[in-house]
Order: C-alpha cells, then sequence, then structure tokens
C-alpha cells in the first residue's frame, strides 16, 4: 500500500474538529491512519500552539503521521521540534538541490539529517531534481527523496506505470519516494 502526503493549513489546526475530519475522511476511504503523513509547513507555525499542538497529538495518537514541511527556511526553532510531535523533517529544497557541490548545503543538509535522526525521526529531502541530488542524499543515508528526478507530479491513474517503470530504471533503490 502507498503512503500518501497531505499539506495542512495551520488555520485547519485552529479547531478541535478538524482531528474529526481527518479521521472520518481517512475511515471512509479505507486509507489506515499510518499510511498517512499530514504535513505542517514550518513557515506556517505560530506562536500560539495551544490548539494545534493539541489537535497534531491527537492525530499522532490515531496514528497518523506529523512531518515539519520546508524545514530551515521559514521560523525555524529546536522548540517546535522538542514540543510538536514530528515524526518526519522535510529538508526544504533550497538545502538539497546542488548540495553535493556546496560547502555551505552540505554542512546545513548533514547538521537537519543529523538532527532529525537523533529526535528519531525519518527524513526528506526535496528538490532532488538530477542523479547529482538523488546519489548525494542516498549516499547521506537519507531515508526519502522528493523530487523532479524521481516524478513530475501526475495524475492518480498514472501512478500505477510510474511505479513500474521507476522500479526498472532504480531497482536498488528500496526507499520511501
Amino acid at each position: 500500500m502507498l503512503h500518501m502526503s497531505v499539506n495542512l493549513s495551520m488555520d485547519n489546526l485552529a479547531s478541535l474538529d478538524f482531528l474529526d475530519l481527518i479521521v472520518d475522511l481517512a475511515a471512509k476511504a479505507g486509507v489506515p491512519p499510518q499510511m498517512v503523513t499530514l504535513e505542517v509547513t514550518e513557515t506556517r507555525l505560530r506562536e500560539d500552539l495551544r490548539t494545534p499542538l493539541e489537535v497534531l497529538t491527537r492525530l499522532r495518537l490515531k496514528r497518523f503521521r506529523i512531518s515539519i514541511d520546508d524545514f530551515g527556511i521559514g521560523n525555524s526553532s529546536l522548540a517546535q521540534l522538542r514540543d510538536i510531535p514530528f515524526d518526519e523533517l522535510k529538508i526544504d529544497q533550497s538545502f538539497v538541490h546542488g548540495a553535493c557541490s556546496n560547502e555551505k548545503l552540505w554542512a546545513i543538509f548533514d547538521s537537519s539529517l543529523g538532527l532529525a535522526k537523533q529526535l528519531k525521526m525519518e527524513v526528506v529531502a526535496e528538490g532532488v531534481e538530477d542523479q547529482a541530488d538523488w546519489d548525494f542524499v542516498r549516499n547521506r543515508g537519507c531515508d526519502i527523496a522528493q523530487g523532479y528526478f524521481i516524478a513530475k507530479p501526475m495524475p492518480a491513474a498514472d501512478i500505477p506505470a510510474w511505479i513500474q517503470s521507476w522500479h526498472q530504471t532504480c531497482p536498488r533503490t528500496n526507499k520511501r519516494v
């Protein structure tokens, strides 16, 4: 079964009713919660996190996965990683694409990857645009890669053919993409 990720607005997390909506939608679709990752964009995290934190915590208790998206470009705070129950950290593409040949990007990528691993979080590299990016994130031990090198946005009906093609062209990978 495929994992799916859904971007959330912080506005959605302002209401406790949102929890019931997400749980009901997953149940109606027959999708187990552990196969759904809910992505919160870091740039939208605000100071008053009481209700969003409660909603995210309850969603995690319901076995949904929680991800911090675009890590490193917004209002980064180690307190967010401490206080919010994230399962996954998505390193922003501005620190991924070209990192293999840029010392500063390499250092930022490695630091973010190391921090996430120490916090027992899964790590997604956004912006894998070419073979060099792909090789870099794989060699650094990143869990998941995302970007145009792997696939461009496509209709759901095209996914089975893409999966078959991907496994033929990149058979050595056993990582989620």
